[in-house]
């Protein structure tokens, strides 16, 4: 018999269990290669996150894509199920923390590219209740340099948080800022389309006051009155009349009074009893606003629902009317109305107020004939003859006069207030007359005045009128005598000094502004407002060497960053690419986290509006500072 005819059939059964077999064999050996490869580029992606992220990205993609390929194409091998499970490790990681890794790193990839890409991602990783602002912040900012295109992107960021969140509190927030933004930037109807998303009363108030302040009812392109008339019904009582004063005068100033006297024919909604000072505060305001724009009659109707409401405040109101009146051309009326007042006290301010518009309307003898007939002890009877004094520039004569009748009586004012800004008063009309030992004498005694005053907002801004009289009598040692005795006691104070930079600076008293900035208890804070002020006048130089002398990091690096616009766009490139780089050298010294990390968005943002590129120097130093923040 022929052995291999017996043979045939045992070899020929065997061959699929064989087969099967090798098929195992070869599909266990592949995975098990695809495994060891992904092994290897996780490897290498840690070993390249600190100093490289976009190679790290390139490793960790490819190692998760040979993860996929396992599981795609070999699931029946033993290592497609060990893969399939987040928790399989994977080196000194798991699957799970290796693909969460690939978007982390794509992200830190991306955000090497430019600054642009660079300030998105820093946006991204503040808390979501902070990030539609910032992106506003961001993308104002690309406006302001012509960069629309990402100005566009970085607006829908926000529109897609808007529409797509969950939290109906965050939301509303996210379209009042939407719709803040765009009328801002004069776009009505998307300010619009924001602000009809807005559900919470009071923040639609604000997104309504807010466009209607940036002056929709005067554009050419805006003015349609009843695309906001239709809000006002979904507001408070308070705030729906205050919104009423705004449109009335708008309307009233871009000539279309019908319009306006449409919305003061309707029934005004009485407020809630816990705010009837509120809404009267607003009537009176309305008030003020009819007769600027010479609707007496309405202001009197105004005054009227005043008086229902509180007697008191009524007069206050009529008061105002007549000097509006008197000031524009009408002093005989005025008067008459005055002289009409129940109360001695408003009747007497009332012929004050009416005597310095008549002086302004070259009607001295009348003005004087009318303080005439205010007895000497009325405080606003001095207030009124110093007024005009100082109104007389051409009469020194009589302008003399009047300054010797009404000093003496400043010392019989009651409230130590008024006499400091009398003495304040007579110090400006002798300065007009450069008469300056004169003036620095009313200051001095203006000075004592104000030592007694212990309001804290009304000795806010006297000290700091004070502190400018003596910068204008070029003086500025006394300036500072002033504010240093003023902040021992009153640290509020620092909150003028934002303002005393422009006055000092357009006057050139630049050593002034840098020992103000100094004596603050936040003067690293202050000497970077300081640097806004020089910025915002057009000089480039004192910013440039204020922003290197400030020792807190934080302030430094931010400071160095407003630079950087300027310093390209008048100085060159260069420089401004030089002061980037070390404002992000400035940052590597910041300990605080939360504190650099604020810091380097805002140089983010500055570097991306300004065009500075993202070279090997600033990438690694970028890096660098990023590894900081991840986890």
């Amino acid at each position: 018999m022929n052995i291999r005819l017996l043979l045939f059939p045992v070899i020929f059964l065997s061959l699929p269990v064989f087969l099967v077999q090798c098929g195992r064999g070869d599909a266990d050996r592949e995975a098990n290669r695809l495994f060891v490869e992904a092994y290897r580029l996780t490897e290498s992606g840690q070993q390249s996150e600190a100093r490289d992220p976009v190679e790290a990205y390139s490793y960790y993609r490819q190692a998760v894509e040979k993860i996929d390929n396992i599981i795609d194409n070999y699931p029946d091998t033993p290592v497609a199920v060990d893969v399939t499970q987040r928790r399989t490790r994977i080196g000194d990681i798991t699957i799970g923390e290796l693909r969460e890794k690939v978007p982390r790193f794509s992200a830190l990839a991306r955000a090497m590219e430019d600054f642009h890409e660079l300030t998105i991602h820093l946006i991204q990783m503040e808390d979501e209740n902070d990030r539609g602002l910032l992106h506003l912040s961001y993308a104002r900012l690309l406006y302001e340099h012509g960069q629309e295109e990402r100005h566009e992107e970085v607006v829908s960021k926000v529109l897609n948080q808007a529409d797509r969140h969950w939290n109906r509190e965050l939301i509303d927030r996210l379209y009042l800022e939407l719709s803040m933004h765009f009328s801002n930037l004069s776009r009505w109807e998307r300010s619009l389309v924001a602000l009809d998303r807005i559900q919470d009363q009071q923040l639609l108030y604000e997104a309504l006051y807010h466009f209607l302040g940036n002056g929709y009812m005067r554009a050419a392109d805006g003015g349609r009155l009843v695309r906001v008339t239709t809000y006002l019904d979904y507001v408070d009582p308070v705030g729906r009349l205050a919104l009423i004063d705004r449109i009335c005068g708008d309307l009233l100033a871009t000539g279309n009074r019908p319009q306006a006297v449409s919305l003061l024919q309707e029934d005004f909604p009485e407020p809630s009893e816990n705010r009837v000072l509120e809404y009267i505060d607003v009537l009176s305001r309305l008030s003020l606003t009819l007769a600027n724009h010479g609707e007496y009659d309405y202001s009197r109707m105004i005054i009227g629902q005043i008086e229902k409401l509180d007697s008191d405040y009524s007069d206050f109101a009529s008061r105002e009317l007549a000097r509006v009146i008197a000031r524009h051309g009408e002093p005989g009326a005025a008067v008459e109305m005055a002289g009409d007042f129940d109360r001695v006290y408003f009747r007497h301010t009332a012929f004050a107020d009416i005597a310095v518009e008549l002086a302004r309307q070259d009607s001295l003898s009348a003005a004087l004939s009318l303080l005439g007939r205010i007895p000497e002890s009325v405080t606003e009877k001095t207030q009124a003859l110093l007024e005009i004094a100082l109104l007389l520039e051409d009469k020194q004569e009589i302008s003399d006069s009047l300054l010797q009748a009404a000093a003496p009586q400043i010392s019989d004012i009651s409230s130590p207030l008024v006499r400091s800004h009398s003495q304040i008063s007579v110090a400006d009309i002798h300065i007009h007359r450069d008469r300056r030992s004169l003036a620095a004498e009313a200051m001095e005694q203006a000075e004592v005045y104000a030592s007694e005053v212990t309001d804290p907002e009304n000795i806010n801004q006297l000290i700091s009128t004070i502190i400018k009289r003596w910068i204008a009598l070029g003086r500025p040692d006394r300036a500072l005598d002033i504010a240093a005795w003023y902040r021992m006691e009153h640290p509020s104070f620092e909150r003028q000094i934002p303002g005393l930079y422009d006055y000092a600076i357009s006057r050139g008293f630049h050593d002034f502004t840098r020992t103000l900035a100094g004596m603050t208890d936040q003067r690293a804070y202050y000497r970077y407002m300081l640097i806004w002020a020089y910025l915002d006048q057009g000089l480039i130089s004192q910013p440039m060497e204020h922003a290197y002398e400030i020792r807190d990091y934080y302030w430094r690096s931010r400071a160095q960053a407003i630079l950087i616009a300027d310093l390209k766009n008048k100085v060159n490139m260069a420089t401004a690419e030089r002061v980037s780089t070390d404002a992000l050298l400035t940052m590597q010294r910041i300990r605080d986290r939360s504190d650099k990390q604020r810091a380097f968005y805002h140089a983010a943002s500055m570097m991306s509006a300004a065009g500075i590129s993202m070279d090997r120097e600033r990438r690694q130093i970028v890096i660098e500072l990023l590894g900081q923040f991840e986890i």
